[in-house]
């Protein structure tokens, strides 16, 4: 065992010298501090969002519905709304869904059911099956993303009421 120590210790003195063992602990630090860095930016991407900052994206969504309504310069130009309006509306349906699931709260799941209604309702504007003087699914899909703006109002009421 003795010699064991000695020949480990020969060889540590014999192979690396002082700044070569400091320059190998800095890039080990280097290494760690950057692995950090990454799993703190990688849970910031993948944290779900509060319940405000669901409303507040319901609200954006809420806006951009109803401005499907106003004038369109061209086809192309409201084909262009009514899909970037779709892709909001998918993607809060699924974050709702993920929320709901998470935090077992079906009032949340009762707005990923309502905006997916309305999704239903835009896709046939997208697909040229509606055009954008016919404008009874729009007002439909702006009446089911109001209905999800009062539960999550709703929501954010009982949070403050858990609150006090």
């Amino acid at each position: 065992m003795r010699e064991f120590l000695l020949a480990a210790e020969s060889g540590a003195a014999a192979g690396l010298s002082g700044w070569d063992l400091a320059l190998q602990y800095i890039i080990y630090g280097a290494v760690i501090v950057l692995s950090i860095v990454i799993l703190i930016l990688i849970r910031k991407r993948t944290r779900l969002p509060r319940h405000a900052e669901i409303k507040a994206r319901l609200d954006k969504l809420l806006e951009q519905a109803q401005s499907l309504s106003g004038p369109a310069e061209n086809r192309m130009d409201f084909i262009k709304r009514v899909s970037r309006t779709l892709y909001l509306t998918d993607d809060l349906a699924y974050v709702t869904a993920l929320v709901s699931s998470k935090e077992r709260y079906s009032d949340i799941g009762n707005i990923s059911t309502l905006l997916e209604q309305a999704r239903a309702e835009l896709a046939p504007y997208k697909y040229g099956k509606k055009e954008s003087d016919d404008p009874d699914g729009i007002s439909a899909a702006v009446g089911k993303i109001e209905q999800a703006v009062k539960v999550m109002q709703g929501v954010l009421d009982r949070d403050r009421d858990m609150k006090k």
